[in-house]
């Protein structure tokens, strides 16, 4: 974010728009001291209040060399407000060392009792955080010296840095103790009613406090003892392995700075067992809550791969040696079922699962029962998100409709991330569903660190938001659409199903693909995908690279119609068979756009629905692929003669000459008459 000096209302609008936020004044021309720039700066009120009201602050700032990092009014109206605000609150923010950014280090060290540090996140010069908040950047490295000439710098940030407080009335001080002295005294600390008693009791008994207590700066996930709605986990459970997981080493990472899903190594990280730790959050309602996983990618015979996901219950506590987050439970540890973890939703209303667990209970409740007999399973669970979306209401009451759909979120094997991408190395992977001849499509998409899964099943495409969740009987990953219900056109399935890509373009170009968002009209299109187009071209590459010119797309436009159908329904492949049956297995008229009189023929198979046109078997690579107005089959050739280049490209020929006669003979009769 660059710095900036105009002035007047048009430059204020203009650093809000940059900034992302509402604080637009700057400190251009400003010649105080920094005690006089907060008390005459109104955004910067409630900061000078609390620390005019402090002794220990108020001399600080007025006698010795500090730097101020200054919460802007906006952030206190967003902070709740503390009965002993006025005792921790003003020297937390400062330190008495006058820094500018580019001088601050991985912490500085506070003036509040004890001198627990603040520590410092450098994502870019630009964008730097002090504990959990942004240093607001065309707000920062104002300096002045004060009346005793000692130099001060100040910075402005976005949110109300909150040390470590006591409990009213404690009968002992803790001062800035590092994670270990936390967890040991965390009877006296202001935790808000947490207790870690339990986690504290496994890590005396194994002999691991040098884990909690080691120098430098690192991050801690301690589970508490118990939170509501939440499965209670047997001590025992929590081992050497386990314990080392919930630290992240020479990483302080609190919640505002760290990237969503980044993975980092922990203590467990070894030679023989890899376990990462990364956060995230979501939207439950009115509340953003925090998460934490831990991802074992290479287990042993103790430890799945897989990952366990924590609720942060309280963040952002900073201690000596990094920062402290609360969890609601002990990450790496895998003892539920997949039943058990779909129930474990059942009482949180606002959780990514609830919806999803209200529908197999208003459908019956027989699918929790069938999760639970089957050793191995893959579950794509849908999110709240998914099950609100408005273009579904309508299937959801259909009781029957979503009983059968629910299987289509079963795969009767475990299949990780890991898995699904090592299958799709050399081809687009596929796994048969719970529901006959429905499977799905897998695809994998990895931008640097990041890898994002996709897939489709019944004609919706779905990506996986939290991969890998781990059960004692498989694996649950959460998405964001539910499969087999209907919610693009016949023109967008084309434009966002990433085998389809050549169908769609000769559609764009011939403007077929005008029509097919009509949602008055019913399609069944049998669409060639793209290895449909490579073996076009393999086969036939003359007549393939005309048909991707411009100047061919009428053509284009003809052989596709041939593909396509236009009637009061749509046809599913069962459809066709069966109308193939009363006609005594003979072929099926097709009433498609173009031939008035297209038959084909139709055999069913284990291997799934074949089609013959013109003595040829093609085998139909994706059935039944659900739109809102239609029904699309995918199918691995491209229904296409030879001679349907050979007479258009003649009859375009004929007209072009056709044309240039004309046009000569119009020359002809201007100049000469």
């Amino acid at each position: 974010m660059k710095s900036f000096a105009t002035t007047g209302f048009a430059s204020a609008a203009l650093l809000m728009l940059l900034c992302g936020s509402t604080i637009a004044f700057n400190f251009n021309g400003n010649d105080r001291t920094v005690i006089d720039t907060l008390a005459w700066t109104s955004d910067l009120s409630e900061i000078y209040s609390i620390i005019e009201r402090n002794q220990i602050a108020n001399t600080t700032i007025h006698l010795r060399s500090v730097t101020v990092f200054a919460p802007h009014n906006e952030a206190f109206m967003k902070s709740t407000k503390q009965d002993n605000d006025d005792e921790y609150l003003p020297c937390y923010h400062i330190t008495n060392v006058p820094m500018k950014l580019e001088q601050l280090g991985k912490s500085v060290f506070s003036e509040l009792d004890g001198n627990p540090p603040m520590w410092i996140t450098k994502k870019s010069p630009e964008e730097i955080y002090v504990n959990q908040a942004k240093v607001v950047y065309h707000l920062a490295n104002y300096e002045h010296n004060n009346t005793f000439g000692k130099p001060q710098v100040l910075h402005v940030i976005d949110q109300v840095l909150q040390p470590l407080r006591m409990k009213k009335n404690s009968p002992q001080n803790v001062y800035n103790p590092n994670a270990w002295e936390f967890m040991e005294s965390a009877e006296y600390l202001d935790l808000d009613s947490y207790h870690t008693n339990t986690f504290l009791q496994r890590v005396q008994n194994l002999d691991k406090k040098s884990v909690f207590s080691n120098q430098g700066g690192h991050t801690f996930f301690i589970p508490v003892d118990e939170v509501a709605n939440y499965p209670k986990v047997r001590p025992e459970k929590i081992d050497v392995k386990v314990i080392d997981a919930h630290v992240v080493p020479d990483n302080v990472l609190f919640l505002g700075p760290t990237n969503e899903n980044e993975q980092f190594k922990t203590l467990a990280f070894t030679d023989m067992l890899k376990v990462f730790a990364s956060l995230s959050k979501a939207e439950e309602g009115d509340k953003t809550k925090y998460y934490v996983s831990s991802d074992t990618v290479v287990g042993d015979g103790v430890h799945p791969t897989g990952a366990v996901v924590a609720e942060i219950v309280k963040a952002n506590i900073p201690v000596r040696n990094g920062v402290v987050h609360l969890i609601s439970r002990p990450l790496m540890i895998v003892d539920n079922t997949v039943k058990q973890f779909i129930e474990s939703y059942k009482d949180r209303e606002d959780s990514v699962l609830h919806r999803f667990y209200e529908e197999i209970m208003n459908s019956g409740g027989d699918f929790l029962e069938k999760l639970n007999a089957m050793p191995n399973v893959t579950l794509f669970a849908p999110s709240n998100a998914a099950f609100n979306d408005q273009s579904i209401q309508s299937y959801l009451t259909n009781r029957t409709y979503i009983r059968s759909l629910l299987e289509l979120h079963i795969v009767n094997r475990r299949l990780s991330v890991d898995d699904i991408v090592a299958e799709s190395i050399d081809k687009r992977f596929q796994v048969p569903t719970e529901v006959p001849r429905k499977d799905l499509f897998f695809n994998v998409v990895t931008s640097g660190k990041n890898r994002t899964l996709t897939l489709e099943g019944g004609g919706v495409n779905a990506t996986v938001v939290q991969p890998n969740l781990a059960a004692t009987n498989g694996i649950i990953h959460i998405i964001d659409h539910v499969l087999g219900i209907p919610s693009s056109t016949v023109d967008r399935k084309l434009a966002t199903d990433p085998t389809l890509n050549e169908t769609n373009y000769l559609g764009q170009i011939s403007s077929l693909n005008d029509q097919l968002g009509d949602v008055q009209k019913r399609f069944t299109y049998f669409v060639p995908r793209d290895f449909a187009w490579k073996r076009l071209a393999i086969d036939n590459p003359s007549v393939h690279k005309k048909l991707f010119m411009p100047e061919y797309s009428n053509i284009a436009r003809q052989i596709l119609e041939r593909h396509l159908i236009i009637a009061d329904k749509a046809f599913t492949m069962d459809d066709l068979r069966k109308e193939a049956n009363n006609n005594y297995n003979l072929s099926v008229k097709l009433p498609t756009v173009r031939d008035v009189s297209m038959y084909i023929k139709i055999k069913d198979s284990v291997e799934g629905y074949s089609i013959e046109w013109r003595n040829e078997w093609i085998h139909v690579h994706r059935s039944d692929v659900r739109c809102t107005n239609g029904i699309i089959h995918v199918i691995d050739k491209v229904l296409i003669d030879d001679n349907d280049i050979e007479v258009n490209a003649a009859i375009t020929t004929k007209s072009m000459t056709a044309l240039v006669m004309v046009m000569a003979q119009c020359l002809v009769f201007y100049y000469f008459n």
